[in-house]
């Protein structure tokens, strides 16, 4: 584990400027620098680096952090990874914490399972190509199947022999434990019979992570008698089948290139797709695709598309785990094979160009293709249509944009003959219920809950404030009998309303902030930059980046007067406050008529309702804006 203090110095240390330009070519811009993004292929540069801030931001694509989500995004490292490149390149010494008993036990027992998983990648491997069973049998399955060797050993594809003990008597001869040949899924125990090999005669798939560490195996029987043709890992301290993607090791690389990743059911699949050129492609590996998995895909890219095996039950099968790529705000498009036909199979038949056409001319968007297949089956009768319909419209009401909801509302009122009206009002209501849904578990789940609000003018209110705050905290502003910072200046603007930042992640910066002021110490950005929630690093990173900056030279040069917020930062911060004021009465205003509206004899809400309809009438002449 490494020390906080070290993290620390690491993001002390590091110039995201020259972390950068190993990877992409900068040039001077104002303060700044620029450069074509390494996330997106543009041809006029809009990737930016802030030196001063420690962050990037390309104005294309939307991508942005600091020096260590660079290299978490463009090299795939994980979080420690990136730390220990940073550290080496800037000759810093990593002096790894010393860890709990119970942690050291479990990073040890994890590296055991590391080390025998690949142990037996190296023996299925080796049994392959160097055993006359494995030639005969294994390698001529894959022979058979159109795998050449290069993908075979790309792979690292293997096999398993007949004999049932030859692994586990292998791996114990070599001093490696039975406890964890058991533990790791490579072996079980039987009574009066010892530990026995769970793979035999089965040609092996290994199952890489995301960084090619293996996991666990899969492994395809080539016994007719087999009692199932395919047998996994069982789940172990380092394999979780929710938690990855097979093919994803080979894959990240081609998907973020391409903005785009294919998910196929099986092994075999992905493995053909790669023969014909196709890289950019996962399987769920025979299970149904959970939200980690999806949110794993979501590191690369924002669009999936579905290759549908040719049956209608295959394409049925997938429909929920499409709503739950819906749910997440992903594109979907699906491709579906002719019937009897599966990926793997289709791809055998095609030469790379000829599948990569079919792919391109048979992708389809996802709601639509849902559409027309339920569509189809509800004939003429009545009962069905609306079941679809019903289902359509479940589907659409998960998606979290108002304009893409707005947009296939058009194209199924065409496709099921409903007025678009109707759809948008159903959708509407299927929010609705999932929202209140959301807050009645959240009220069962939290004794207090926390006040949420959907108010979307509050957030953008919210968001304005911490977003002076940060650029701006600073900076000190004069009054007539006093000076305070901006930070100052706003929090206590907001505790002396009793204002509070009410959405999520506002409130957590804001208290961060406020904590800062209260200990009377100065607001660092880089601790907003550098922070370990993601939400949060984020949001402010997106904060303090702007696209225009406008350097002083210029504005001297052509004499020209650019307004900009920093000039007069006292009408900035007052206009900020006022604002989220002015929201904030708004809302109890409303809240007041609607009580007035059913109680016309509440007189006391009456006065209460005159008073802020003056406050805000107050304020709305302070920001020049009207009261209407």
């Amino acid at each position: 584990m490494i020390p906080k203090n070290t993290i620390d110095e690491i993001f002390e240390t590091v110039k995201i400027e020259e972390v950068v330009a190993d990877f992409v070519s900068l040039k001077k811009r104002g303060v700044n620098l620029l450069g074509l993004c390494p996330f997106h292929n543009e041809k006029t540069p809009s990737f930016t680096v802030s030196p001063a801030k420690g962050i990037y931001k390309c104005f294309g694509c939307g991508e942005g952090g600091n020096s260590v989500s660079f290299l978490m995004d463009k090299e795939h490292y994980s979080y420690p990874e990136a730390l220990k490149y940073l550290a080496k390149k800037y000759n810093i010494e990593i002096i790894e914490e010393e860890l709990t008993a119970e942690q050291t036990e479990m990073a040890n027992e994890k590296d055991s399972l590391y080390i025998l998983s690949t142990y037996a990648k190296n023996f299925f491997t080796e049994k392959l190509w160097d055993t006359d069973e494995g030639k005969n049998i294994g390698l001529n399955y894959f022979s058979e199947r159109g795998y050449t060797n290069e993908i075979i050993k790309k792979f690292e594809l293997g096999y398993s022999p007949k004999k049932k003990d030859i692994f586990t008597q292998t791996a114990l001869k070599s001093s490696y434990s039975e406890d964890y040949i058991i533990k790791s899924g490579l072996g079980f125990n039987i009574e009066n019979q010892g530990t026995i090999d769970r793979f035999r005669e089965r040609v092996m798939f290994p199952i890489h992570s995301f960084s090619g560490r293996i996991l666990g195996f899969g492994g395809r029987a080539l016994n007719p008698n087999a009692k199932a043709k395919y047998q996994n890992s069982p789940e172990s301290l380092i394999y979780n089948k929710s938690k990855i993607l097979y093919g994803i090791f080979f894959a990240k690389n081609a998907i973020s290139k391409n903005n785009n990743c294919y998910i196929v059911e099986g092994y075999t699949d992905v493995i053909s797709l790669h023969q014909k050129g196709v890289e950019n492609v996962v399987s769920a590996s025979g299970t149904s695709l959970t939200l980690d998995q999806i949110k794993l895909i979501n590191r690369f890219t924002k669009n999936i598309t579905i290759l549908f095996d040719g049956d209608a039950a295959g394409v049925k099968a997938s429909f929920r785990g499409v709503d739950m790529i819906l749910k997440e705000g992903m594109n979907v498009k699906v491709v579906p094979f002719p019937e009897n036909e599966d990926p793997d199979s289709y791809a055998q038949k095609k030469s790379s160009e000829e599948f990569a056409s079919f792919l391109n001319n048979h992708s389809t968007d996802f709601i639509t293709y849902k559409t027309k297949i339920l569509n189809t089956e509800s004939e003429q009768d009545p009962i069905k249509r609306v079941a679809i319909i019903k289902d359509i419209i479940k589907s659409i009401s998960l998606i979290p944009d108002y304009l893409t909801r707005t947009e296939y509302c058009k194209v199924c009122s065409k496709l099921l003959d409903v007025k678009e009206s109707v759809l948008l009002r159903d959708i509407d209501q299927q929010r609705k219920q999932i929202s209140t849904k959301l807050i009645s578990q959240d009220i069962i789940i939290k004794e207090k809950p926390k006040r949420f609000s959907n108010n979307i003018k509050l957030k953008k209110y919210e968001e304005e404030i911490i977003r002076i705050i940060l650029n701006y905290g600073n900076e000190i502003i004069s009054f007539e009998k006093d000076k305070v910072s901006v930070a100052e200046f706003i929090t206590n603007e907001l505790m002396s309303d009793k204002i509070k930042i009410n959405n999520t992640p506002h409130d957590e910066i804001y208290n961060a902030i406020n904590n800062i002021v209260i200990s009377q110490k100065k607001i660092n950005q880089a601790y907003f930059i550098s922070h370990t929630n993601t939400e949060i690093n984020k949001l402010c990173i997106d904060l303090l980046s702007n696209q225009h900056v406008i350097s002083d030279n210029w504005a001297l040069k052509h004499k020209i007067y650019t307004g900009r917020e920093n000039q007069n930062l006292r009408k900035t911060a007052e206009k900020a406050v006022l604002s989220l004021k002015l929201q904030h009465v708004e809302d109890k205003i409303q809240i007041i008529q609607k009580k007035i509206q059913q109680n016309t004899s509440a007189t006391q809400e009456l006065n209460i309702l005159k008073n802020l309809i003056m406050i805000k009438n107050q304020i709305s002449l302070k920001i020049g804006r009207s009261s209407s």
